[in-house]
């Protein structure tokens, strides 16, 4: 029986309903009546109860309010968190209202979902958030969520502590804000500005992903420049392209430089089918047990001092009319091979004509330097050509065109720590920096601030090193390679021509990788060539033609002779009368004419007679070679301004002659220039990279 049954039947039993209907009304049936009336009012008093108590027991459930997400949630400052409110049993459908506890904002707070943001100013710690949302129909039911918000991960500035050769090495990037765990990279992908960042840690050095600790035993000394990323367990990444590790070399034992060889040979020719003959070579850093090689083949040498071999030249190394490539070889510990000068054997030629090779000009968008060198090691000489933030390798056929080489071009890496301008390329030195035996590149990065570094295979193709060298200012106009510290390892000096550093002498240790040498001299400039001008065993350098330094062994220069006249620009090295002593032709841009200086060995220079010498409209670039096999050194300028090449031929005694042909068209805006026997004649051509064409003309002799 329910409950409303039970007071039902309680009140059919009142006593009222019972009073016989034919009994008098008197005073007991009065009181009677009264009796059962108060009873029954009792009985009407339970029903409603029970009707009230019914009535109760069929209302709707509770109301209730759930958020998703529910669960803690952990950000980073300038990241968001959405939320959502469900709310159950309410009928009014009134929704929920929203407050914030702790720092921030919240947008769209009346309905039913909102959004979590953090003020634009920076935090400096973690800081604790409680979102709630609570019914309004009923304002005591609520739900929260709690937010952590952390500062923004950054990786500040820092100084990675230096490194040794053979030592252990233990460092962690520091990392600031940012929600643990976190995931670490050295960044090397493309950039909007070129092709992708160079960079890594340094040989025999790894990161760990998970850490950020930077161990291992370093394997070469130099500088590594690379670009750390971290990315923090909400999705964040940072980046800091701005760190480095110095690795010293270890105390190494004494090595025999790279030697370092000039021009002029003598004889610097000799026609077909000569007797065997003694050629004589000049250069620096020459030891006991050198031996000059004739197209790589070492020729039997006699040592006569640090700076002068003798060599004997077969009859059967003469027969046919050709150009060999000489260099000289020292022998181990350290050692390696020399720059490259060429020999001549052909006969003397009365004149000298020029025609373009039967694919020439070659199509090179941008080209702005180029250099010789036979990188695919079959006896020809082939041409690296920079251009716009490419190299191009053209491999020579020996008949005076090219094909290609696998992989060209080369695109260029940009430094880490200066990635916002393109890497456009300017000058190239050729060099064995990695102590390989095969010819590699140094690429000047105009606007970068570094040298990016190839590997040469000895098969045409090229790998890069794991780091850049960096130049240390703006804007990078040249880069020169050779041994100044006398270690057995190619050096770079880096020539800028506006602020920064300048000129930039970096260590190489057979790596790809170099470190700075502070300098107590600041010369800008836009070329540079080394050289013994003083005589004392030791490569110096000169800026422009205008300023020499005097080397002091250790890589460090001391300031030297300044020189008069009024010449600045391109500048190439040679014995141009004959004495044995080292001197310049210089570009004079601002003047058109090129100056000639002849050095009198101790490391002072004179004016030429005869200079300064007439040439086209604004020489940019200038060579230094034997065009007529005589024996005497000659020039050929790029005149940038006219589409031009002069001619200038050595009298032997530092005057020069233009012959009847010169100057020679090529085309426009002519920025660079390099001499070669393309066609293998015996007669020395000229590469001539066009900047304003997108050419690059390659002229035979006839």
């Amino acid at each position: 029986m329910n409950l409303l049954s039970y007071f039902y039947q309680r009140a059919r039993r009142c006593s009222w309903a019972t009073m016989p209907n034919t009994a008098p009304l008197g005073v007991g049936s009065v009181l009677r009546f009264e009796g059962a009336m108060r009873l029954c009012s009792c009985c009407v008093m339970l029903l409603v109860a029970a009707m009230l108590v019914m009535g109760g027991c069929g209302s709707s459930p509770a109301i209730s309010v759930s958020l998703s997400p529910s669960s803690p949630q952990a950000i980073d400052q300038g990241q968001l968190v959405g939320i959502e409110a469900t709310i159950t049993n309410d009928a009014s459908a009134k929704g929920v209202t929203w407050s914030l506890t702790g720092p921030g904002s919240l947008s769209n707070s009346t309905g039913p979902s909102v959004v979590y943001s953090l003020p634009t100013i920076a935090i400096t710690s973690v800081q604790q958030v409680m979102v709630t949302a609570a019914s309004v129909a009923d304002p005591t039911k609520t739900a929260s969520v709690q937010i952590t918000v952390s500062p923004y991960p950054q990786i500040p500035f820092q100084s990675l502590a230096n490194g040794s050769v053979g030592t252990p090495y233990r460092e962690t990037i520091a990392v600031t804000g940012g929600t643990a765990p976190f995931q670490w990279s050295v960044y090397n992908g493309p950039i909007i500005t070129g092709w992708r960042v160079g960079g890594s840690v340094p040989d025999g050095l790894t990161l760990d992903a998970n850490t950020g600790t930077i161990s291992g035993t370093p394997t070469g000394g130099g500088t590594w420049y690379f670009e750390a990323t971290v990315t923090d367990a909400t999705g964040a990444p940072v980046s800091n392209p701005f760190l480095s590790i110095q690795i010293n070399p270890s105390a190494p034992p004494p090595a025999n430089p790279v030697p370092f060889l000039n021009q002029a040979l003598v004889p610097m020719a000799v026609s077909p089918g000569s007797a065997g003959f003694m050629l004589n070579v000049s250069g620096t850093g020459f030891v006991s047990g050198a031996k000059v090689n004739f197209n790589r083949a070492p020729l039997q040498t006699t040592f006569v001092d640090t700076e002068h071999l003798a060599a004997v030249v077969p009859a059967a190394d003469a027969i046919a009319a050709g150009t060999a490539s000489v260099t000289v070889m020292n022998p181990t510990p350290g050692g390696g091979r020399s720059n490259l000068v060429f020999f001549q054997i052909g006969a003397p030629e009365a004149t000298v004509n020029f025609v373009n090779a039967p694919n020439s000009p070659l199509q090179i968008p941008e080209p702005s330097a180029l250099a010789v060198g036979d990188f695919n090691e079959d006896g020809k000489p082939d041409v690296a050509i920079a251009a716009n933030v490419r190299v191009y390798l053209m491999l020579g056929n020996g008949d005076g065109t090219f094909t290609p080489a696998q992989g060209s071009p080369l695109p260029i890496p940009s430094p880490p720590y200066d990635d916002l301008g393109s890497p456009y390329t300017g000058s190239i030195a050729i060099g064995d920096f990695n102590n390989s035996g095969h010819l590699g590149l140094a690429v000047a990065l105009f606007s970068d601030e570094a040298a990016a570094i190839l590997f040469g295979k000895g098969d045409g193709t090229f790998t890069y090193s794991s780091t850049l060298a960096n130049a240390s200012g703006l804007y990078t106009m040249f880069v020169t390679a050779a041994d100044f510290n006398g270690d057995g390892n190619l050096d770079l000096v880096a020539v800028n021509s506006s602020n920064g550093v300048s000129p930039v002498v970096l260590l190489g240790y057979g790596h790809g990788a170099f470190n700075g040498v502070e300098q107590n001299v600041q010369i800008t400039g836009v070329s540079s060539a080394a050289g013994d001008f003083n005589g004392d065993g030791k490569l110096d350098l000169v800026i422009d033609g205008a300023e020499v330094l005097l080397g002091n062994g250790d890589g460090t220069f001391t300031q030297g002779s300044s020189l008069s006249g009024g010449a600045s620009g391109v500048v190439t090295v040679g014995d141009f009368n004959g004495d044995g002593k080292l001197d310049l032709a210089v570009c004079n841009s601002a003047s058109n004419s090129v100056t000639i200086f002849l050095g009198d060995g101790s490391g002072n220079f004179v004016t030429a007679p005869g200079s300064p010498i007439a040439v086209g409209n604004q020489p940019q670039a200038i060579v230094a070679g034997d065009f007529n096999n005589d024996g005497k050194l000659d020039l050929a300028v790029a005149n940038y301004g006219d589409g031009t090449i002069t001619l200038l031929l050595g009298n032997g005694d530092g005057t020069f002659t233009q012959p009847s042909g010169s100057p020679y068209a090529v085309g426009h805006g002519p920025l660079a220039i390099a001499a070669a026997d393309f066609n293998g004649d015996g007669k020395l051509d000229l590469a001539v990279a066009n900047a304003t064409d997108g050419t690059v003309s390659i002229l035979l002799q006839q």
